[in-house]
């Protein structure tokens, strides 16, 4: 009994927390790819242009993070009331 609750337990952990990892992991390899892309072609930003690129990423990468989070907090709400049944 015990074990099988751990284990709904745990699956509904890794269920709410697996889209803020994926939103993470997607942004840093993004972040990542562009730094590496811009290092190996030699592109030389002026200040201006860079900081609008790390602006919108920024703000893509906030955007997602909000969205997995608001995903990850009603999966949680929903898995608090099965939690208690138990």
């Amino acid at each position: 009994m015990i074990t099988k609750l751990l284990r709904q337990d745990l699956w509904y952990a890794m269920i709410a927390f697996l889209p803020v990892g994926l939103a993470t992991v997607i942004v840093g390899l993004l972040v990542t790819i562009l730094q590496a892309w811009l290092h190996w072609n030699d592109v030389s930003l002026s200040f201006v242009p860079k900081i609008i690129v790390v602006g919108i990423i920024f703000i893509f990468g906030w955007w997602i993070f909000v969205s997995a989070f608001t995903q990850w907090f009603e999966q949680l709400a929903q898995a608090v009331p099965l939690w208690l049944q138990h």
